[in-house]
């Protein structure tokens, strides 16, 4: 669209794929170029799906469809949102469990009755189908990053879930700087409130130190977003359920080695903070900087920390088609 202006700065996207022997390769290294807006606001599509579980084995650009706001049935949306400031106010709402994450800048979000939630850099949010809209009023351009999972569209019972699970044990450092969750929900009366504010604390560590939070899950399809459960304070495996999807920040501190896994799934990848380099099957390495985002497709991949600093990756992984590789997570 040649009247969108195109963000600032620029969105880097790294997707991976397969090739004709099934190993892992970039596929696209691009800058996103798919944008449409309205008064102050651009919305960059990264990629979008059309089926749960996900297609992973196509040669198909899924960020370079036309879609609209609300994903079709089991699909999702993903994108980058610059709002600039003194945007409009705009109401609004979809069927959908909502993944957001504050890039840069800061931002209020205003729910039905004209509560308000500050929002600045490094903040995360999960929105459960709840009225809002989105008021930048500040002096600089605020990017949100979003996951939109098509979600139940009332109240009832979905397909059979697994049994809840405690979360994670271990010990280790906790994350620094400490990550804000802000959760909302529609109440018994049908309006949209904050259910949940605070820090996230469900951790679990691994033993080259990296240490994983989660922040939100699902098991189903559509997604559940009409209960009272905390869903960050599950245990789920690094694979989720099918169906299912689980959002996790990750911080990999300042000369972490790499270990290779895979899953199948499709991974959303926000570098929030630092840098790092991705590897893949043949030894080849992309390397990520605050602000890019990876699309990984079911590849073999390992996270290097080479710097000097911890790196902090906002991590959704969505249940994809198998493929017939193992998975080694």
């Amino acid at each position: 669209m040649s009247n969108i202006p195109s963000p600032t700065p620029p969105i880097r996207r790294i997707i991976t794929g397969h090739d004709k022997d099934t190993k892992a390769i970039v596929t696209i290294d691009d800058f996103a170029s798919n944008h449409k807006g309205r008064e102050g606001v651009i919305n960059s599509l990264i990629w979008s799906a059309d089926e749960m579980p996900i297609e992973i084995w196509s040669d198909e650009d899924y960020g370079a469809r036309k879609v609209d706001r609300q994903p079709p049935p089991r699909g999702t949306n993903i994108c980058y949102i610059d709002f600039l400031p003194g945007n409009p106010r705009e109401m609004h709402r979809t069927d959908t469990l909502d993944y957001v994450m504050c890039l840069s800048g800061e931002i209020d979000m205003e729910l039905d009755d004209g509560a308000v939630t500050h929002l600045k850099a490094g903040d995360l949010m999960v929105q459960q189908a709840t009225s809002h809209a989105w008021i930048n009023r500040g002096t600089e351009t605020c990017r949100l990053a979003f996951v939109m999972l098509d979600a139940k569209k009332q109240p009832g019972a979905g397909d059979v879930s697994p049994p809840r699970m405690k979360p994670h044990d271990g010990t280790g450092d906790l994350p620094d700087p400490p990550l804000r969750r802000v959760v909302t929900r529609n109440n018994e009366d049908g309006k949209s409130v904050v259910a949940m504010e605070g820090t996230a604390s469900n951790h679990k560590w691994s033993g080259r130190g990296m240490v994983a939070t989660l922040i939100w899950s699902t098991d189903e399809c559509p997604a559940e977003v009409w209960t009272d459960e905390d869903y960050g304070a599950r245990a789920l495996g690094t694979q989720p359920p099918r169906n299912g999807s689980r959002f996790t920040i990750n911080d990999y501190p300042a000369g972490m080695p790499g270990r290779m896994h895979r899953t199948d799934t499709v991974d959303i990848i926000v570098v929030l903070d630092g840098e790092i380099d991705m590897e893949l099957d043949d030894g080849a390495e992309t390397h990520l900087n605050k602000g890019d985002i990876m699309i990984q497709q079911g590849t073999n991949h390992a996270w290097w920390n080479r710097s000097d600093k911890t790196c902090r990756l906002a991590i959704i992984l969505i249940d994809a088609k198998e493929g017939g590789l193992a998975i080694t997570a």
